[in-house]
């Protein structure tokens, strides 16, 4: 691979906000390890990583950190604040309260590799930035913008985008009137027509998928529709993990039928602009589900999983029918299928939920070991039986730790510490060798017995 044909997270940068007080940086630049080398994206000069493994204690920060990728995600989706952002920053620190916010995301797209940031504060963008990476060289500007005390703003671009006087008086506009504090420079990619602020809208909006622990797919019912290799792929998984179910499959079921009195309600609200020959995804009472508009007629496709009888016979169940440990690896299908075929990093928080051990272990050591990807599997989780040299490489583990006296999250990797490849990494970790663990020791002086004891002995 090479930065021509692929799209990739190589760096994420975040400080003053929630727990994070100084910045914290997750890299995916791969270090000068020789384990793994299938983990490793060339990409030109630099080497990037497959994934990134993040442990810590409850409360450290983990989920903290995947929330700062998503608000900065959201923040493009929108072009700019809907909200004061001060109620996002880290509070154990007096003097962050008139620091800003700052978000930093170096992603590879369209043949090179772009390094894009933001600094807010109060209701107000007040800087923002997008460079073409030089890496072995010098930075290049595409913009830098900053907002004044007034409330205006300043522009910079590259001097190609800001030699003719169309352009140099958009930029004079932007800059007194256009341009509001609280929008970001590229919610106006569209007036100034320069196709790096595109890619990176594109690379930010579409190429980072955030999976939360109650997130629920819903493009599963038209991939298994019209994907024949996903289906495959999915069933292929369904079996080999023995869940009981045989296969997915889909069930067209009436309208009416499936939606009963609410029928009229949902096709006056929502099927309005519905085309003949179209469908859409509808979350229904039932999850997500595929609405068709065919012969004038609607219908709806859902997601069913077959098992099989006592006497050979394949029965439908409903997925909502299907265990939690079920449901969550079908949430997980379609990311597993997406890190093998496309360019996309898939970012799950608290993967290990409601999968058991022994199957996260085997689905993730599957996935960690194919020979063949394009994307990249960020994720947070307790589970330590993942820690496991044999399925990830050194850079590839991280640790949020809380700092005691502080109070803030610290960001590292497992490479800091040089580890053995031979290193029991799990055993150590408990031991709270690498940090980023529950302090466990004081429990005992909780003295849960004497208090309760005490309660009985009070008067009623």
């Amino acid at each position: 691979m090479s930065p021509k044909d692929t799209f990739m997270l190589i760096r994420f940068v975040v400080s003053n906000f929630l727990s994070f007080d100084k910045e914290g940086e997750l890299t995916m630049i791969a270090s000068n390890l020789k384990t793994h080398k299938n983990h490793v994206y060339p990409l030109g000069k630099l080497n990037v990583l497959k994934s990134a493994a993040i442990y810590g204690a409850n409360g450290a920060g983990k989920s903290n950190l995947i929330k700062a990728i998503e608000y900065l995600q959201n923040l493009v989706e929108l072009g700019g604040l809907e909200e004061n952002v001060n109620q996002k920053k880290f509070k154990l620190n007096k003097e962050n309260e008139n620091k800003p916010i700052e978000f930093e995301i170096e992603f590879a797209t369209q043949k090179k590799i772009y390094a894009y940031g933001v600094s807010l504060h109060n209701f107000s963008v007040t800087e923002e930035w997008l460079y073409e990476s030089g890496l072995s060289g010098a930075d290049k500007i595409i913009f830098e913008r900053k907002t004044l005390k007034s409330g205006k703003s300043s522009i910079r671009l590259a001097d190609k985008h800001n030699k003719t006087d169309r352009q140099k008086l958009l930029v004079e506009l932007m800059e007194d009137s256009l341009l509001k504090n609280y929008e970001l420079l590229l919610g106006k990619a569209e007036s100034f027509k320069i196709k790096e602020l595109d890619f990176a809208i594109d690379y930010i909006k579409n190429n980072l998928v955030v999976i939360h622990p109650d997130s629920k797919y819903n493009s599963l019912v038209p991939y298994l529709s019209i994907s024949s290799s996903f289906k495959k792929f999915t069933n292929d998984l369904l079996k080999s993990f023995d869940t009981g179910v045989s296969e997915l499959g889909i069930e067209i079921v009436p309208f009416e039928k499936f939606f009963g009195e609410d029928a009229e309600r949902i096709r006056r609200e929502s099927l309005g602009n519905l085309q003949e020959g179209d469908h859409m995804s509808y979350h229904s009472h039932m999850g997500w589900v595929l609405i068709s508009l065919e012969k004038g007629k609607y219908s709806v496709k859902k997601a069913v999983a077959k098992h099989v009888s006592q006497e050979g016979l394949k029965v439908n169940f409903d997925l909502a029918q299907e265990s939690d440990g079920t449901q969550r690896l079908l949430d997980f299908i379609p990311a597993f299928d997406g890190i093998l075929r496309h360019d996309i990093t898939f970012i799950i928080d608290e993967i290990d939920q409601s999968l058991h051990p022994a199957l996260l272990k085997s689905l993730t050591q599957k996935i960690m070991s194919e020979p063949i990807c394009h994307g990249q599997l960020i994720f947070s989780t307790h589970e330590s039986n993942l820690l496991d040299l044999e399925i990830f490489r050194q850079d590839e583990i991280w640790f949020v730790e809380k700092d005691k006296k502080m109070g803030s999250s610290m960001l590292y990797s497992l490479n800091e510490f040089k580890p053995r490849y031979d290193l029991d990494i799990r055993k150590g970790y408990l031991k709270g060798r690498f940090g980023a663990i529950p302090f466990l020791s004081k429990l005992d002086d909780l003295k849960w017995q004497a208090t309760h004891e005490k309660e009985k002995k009070l008067p009623a």
